[in-house]
């Protein structure tokens, strides 16, 4: 039988972050670098500004300027004149880039920066990764998700979800219930969860499987 999972409070999940970023601002000996590198890794596909990190982050625009320009230096983000304002994104290719993902990641945690990479995607009640059944001989990975979304946000959840695993998009096979339906036909029987049973879940958010 699959084992439940289920993520501590919001409070816990806050202050169990709050040491992480304590732990990677060390690491990295900025704090301002740590936060910006945790909020960058779930968010791959995104492109931002100066004004926008500062106002998601809370930080001074001086500040981000400084470590932005910093990791661009280093070929780390890459950045581009868009009208008024300069937008960065993480240079993927880069030797350097992966290495510094998996360092979030392994700080962070795995649950936490797949949480934030789908935060914006919808209402999620329940959200996994499914590995690959045993046996199989497959390398796909599911990940199913059941709330509330539309087809925009659960592209862009998939892509960031696949950025951060560090593979193809193609690989990840996206199962999605809404939140009405899953509740009619039932979780118990439901063809989703039989067809998971026998692989290994990494939880995202919410309770696997679902009551």
């Amino acid at each position: 039988m699959t084992p439940t999972h289920e993520p501590g409070s919001p409070a816990d999940q806050d202050a169990s972050r709050a040491r992480a970023l304590s732990l990677l601002g060390e690491v990295f000996s900025s704090k301002v670098r740590a936060s910006l590198l945790a909020w960058i890794v779930p968010r791959l596909d995104t492109r931002f500004s100066l004004t926008e990190l500062s106002r998601e982050l809370g930080m001074p625009i001086s500040s981000l300027q400084h470590e932005c320009y910093k990791l661009e230096r280093l070929g780390v983000l890459k950045g581009r004149r868009e009208g008024a304002s300069r937008r960065y994104r993480m240079h993927l290719d880069h030797h350097l880039s992966r290495p510094l993902i998996g360092l979030v990641i392994a700080t962070l945690g795995l649950d936490r920066v797949l949480r934030d990479a789908i935060a914006d995607c919808g209402r999620v009640d329940v959200s996994v990764i499914a590995g690959p059944e045993p046996g199989s001989g497959s390398d796909r990975l599911v990940l199913a998700v059941i709330g509330e979304a539309g087809l925009e946000g659960l592209d862009r959840a998939q892509q960031r979800v696949a950025l951060a695993l560090g593979i193809d998009p193609d690989r990840l096979e996206l199962a999605y219930f809404q939140r009405d339906d899953w509740a009619r036909d039932g979780a118990a029987g439901h063809p989703l969860v039989r067809r998971l049973t026998r692989r290994p879940i990494q939880p995202i958010s919410g309770t696997w499987p679902p009551g």
